[in-house]
């Protein structure tokens, strides 16, 4: 009970369909940057470059985004889009989708996953901040996992600055 009572502490209540479109259009354009994983258990930490491009069509946000990481560059594509007043994503990896509910939140959209049984272990925060004039999209989050010592955190952070097409 406790998972579902945090969903719906989070879904907004007020905005509209229009305020929700406003805030995705910000995403427009190309981002790049890095990301950084860390694991706070073992002290694993690994940083990669990332490009991400995102474009409006048809009321869906699509997106579509190059990782050069330690295994090869990686790519994954995204639908993101309002419904019932809130965000719902889907993101392709590698043949496999994983949905994530997103609701205005603090400045910013907090995506949970839409496997509720993953709501307390999964959580990602995007956020815009401008930075000497120029835009940047911020992502902070974590996800949790089971290793020999327990229960540990993957702790996500990324940061990304629009950088105008090529």
């Amino acid at each position: 009970m406790l998972r579902l009572s945090l969903l719906f502490a989070l879904l907004p209540l007020a905005a509209g369909a229009a305020d929700l479109m406003e805030y995705l259009k910000k995403y427009e354009g190309r981002w790049v940057g890095d990301f950084s994983i860390h694991s706070t258990a073992t002290g694993y930490t690994e940083i990669f470059l990332v490009e991400q491009r995102f474009w409006l069509e048809d009321g869906v946000l699509r997106g579509i985004s190059v990782s050069e990481t330690d295994r090869g560059i990686e790519t994954a594509r995204s639908r993101t889009f309002v419904r019932e007043g809130s965000f719902y994503s889907e993101v392709t990896r590698a043949e496999r989708v994983e949905t994530f509910i997103g609701a205005l939140h603090d400045g910013g959209i907090v995506w949970l996953s839409s496997d509720l049984a993953r709501s307390e272990d999964y959580q990602m925060k995007e956020f815009f901040v401008e930075i000497d004039g120029v835009p940047h999209l911020h992502t902070n989050g974590f996800d949790s996992y089971v290793f020999q010592g327990g229960l540990a955190h993957l702790v996500y952070r990324g940061r990304l600055r629009f950088a105008p097409a090529e």
